[in-house]
């Protein structure tokens, strides 16, 4: 395959930072070698991302996602179903134009091993052989710690943290709640998926809950010892709109449930609630740790911080929640720093494939919380690597907390998730 100076620049035409494409410009056609194939494991925000990165910059590559899912659906915004805002057609869509416009091909099945040394993929139909493989698994949700639980109380205690069926159960539940009724959320000790998410979803709860539902109390027990984002906002909102709806109790984690009695524990009380909302611990799935992506007694995949690739085993990449902050550094897991990660990821395989220099990795995070159904407040980051340290890190004076609730920034909510769908999408 001959990639020229030309070629190469008319597939950059479209992203937006062609500052980061500079080294690509250089390549020479002796350079090249013939495009390769690249399987994706997930089809989430930084899954998505990758591929459309890989097949924008090189359409000769071959690239396979591999995800069970037939259809994508949207954690960020998935509170806005639960709070009675937008159902979840509003945040699901199809891959048919990731298909019919880029080729990318879509395998509907389940990752199960991989053989690193022969570079297969197994899942539970078939073999995969690739060139690179590119994993964004997201979370695994971690009950290990909660007694009493049984997988079959998904039912009576839904978490809703990985948008689908739990969203429409813990969605009717809120709509069905009678009036009087309780509503308990459970926190956990960090890091989890999207820091702000589960004092949003209290929040749209509640404004629920005051419009449409008597004398209901939410009661929520964080495991940690504040709000870990936004704390003053989100506690200013609740003083201001919610003061004889919420009960906000810090340093109080669930450590049990009771069926029977709809009931979380707690190191201090039982709880009996309506809606009982359980989100529990989460850690990198297990099929990382099985095929020797995490390190002894961790929780997370490691990587390098500069490429996302493995930094245990060769040819492998890591996007995403599934990551480990102690090496990438202290950026969130959220669906935006996931789908900065899958670009940079993308731009690292196509560098590795054609020999061409990798670019230094940027990152940007802008995080929308809803505090009612009619405003919003928001947080901004951007993050470069760091040589010194090898980490990513914030860049001083760029970022910023909205000073105030505002409708505006609820709107600005919602154009930013249908912009980053388009983005990954279409």
């Amino acid at each position: 395959m001959i990639m020229n100076r030309r070629n190469l620049l008319k597939k950059m035409r479209n992203f937006s930072l062609l500052s980061s494409f500079l080294p690509f410009i250089e390549v020479a056609s002796s350079n090249a070698k013939n495009a390769g194939k690249v399987v994706i494991v997930g089809a989430g925000w930084g899954g998505l991302s990758a591929a459309k990165t890989i097949k924008r910059i090189s359409p000769q590559v071959e690239v396979i996602i591999i995800d069970p899912n037939k259809k994508f659906v949207s954690c960020p915004m998935s509170n806005w179903v639960i709070g009675q805002l937008k159902s979840m057609d509003d945040i699901t869509f199809n891959f048919e134009a990731l298909k019919n416009n880029y080729g990318i091909k879509f395998i509907h099945e389940t990752a199960i091993n991989i053989d690193p040394d022969k570079k297969i993929i197994i899942t539970d139909k078939q073999n995969i052989i690739y060139d690179k493989l590119i994993l964004s698994p997201g979370v695994q949700l971690d009950y290990s710690t909660i007694e009493n639980w049984n997988e079959n109380y998904i039912q009576d205690f839904p978490a809703a943290w990985k948008a689908g069926e739990e969203t429409i159960l813990l969605s009717n539940k809120i709509k069905n709640l009678p009036n009087g009724g309780v509503v308990a959320i459970s926190i956990p000790l960090g890091p989890y998926r999207c820091p702000p998410g589960p004092y949003e979803r209290a929040s749209l709860i509640a404004s629920y809950l005051k419009s449409n539902k008597k004398n209901t109390k939410l009661i929520i027990l964080d495991s940690n010892q504040k709000i870990v984002s936004k704390g003053g906002l989100f506690l200013e909102a609740w003083e201001d709109l919610y003061a004889d709806i919420i009960e906000y109790r810090p340093n109080s984690g669930v450590v049990g449930v009771d069926k029977n009695s709809s009931t979380f524990m707690t190191d201090f009380e039982n709880i009996k609630c309506d809606v009982a909302n359980l989100i529990p611990s989460q850690k990198a799935p297990n099929f990382l740790k099985e095929v020797g992506l995490i390190n002894k007694g961790a929780n997370w995949a490691a990587v390098n911080s500069y490429d996302f690739s493995s930094s245990i085993l060769d040819n492998i990449f890591i996007v995403g929640d599934a990551t480990s902050q102690s090496n990438v550094g202290r950026v969130p897991k959220s669906g935006y720093i996931a789908n900065s990660m899958g670009k940079v990821c993308g731009l690292a395989v196509v560098a590795e494939l054609f020999d061409l220099e990798k670019v230094s990795p940027s990152l940007i995070n802008t995080c929308y919380s809803l505090v009612s159904n009619e405003e919003g407040i928001s947080v901004s980051a951007v993050y470069d690597y760091n040589l010194d340290e090898n980490k990513i890190k914030s860049i001083p004076g760029a970022s910023g907390l909205s000073p105030a609730r505002s409708s505006i920034i609820k709107d600005n909510a919602w154009d930013w998730a249908t912009n980053i769908w388009e983005d990954m999408l279409s």
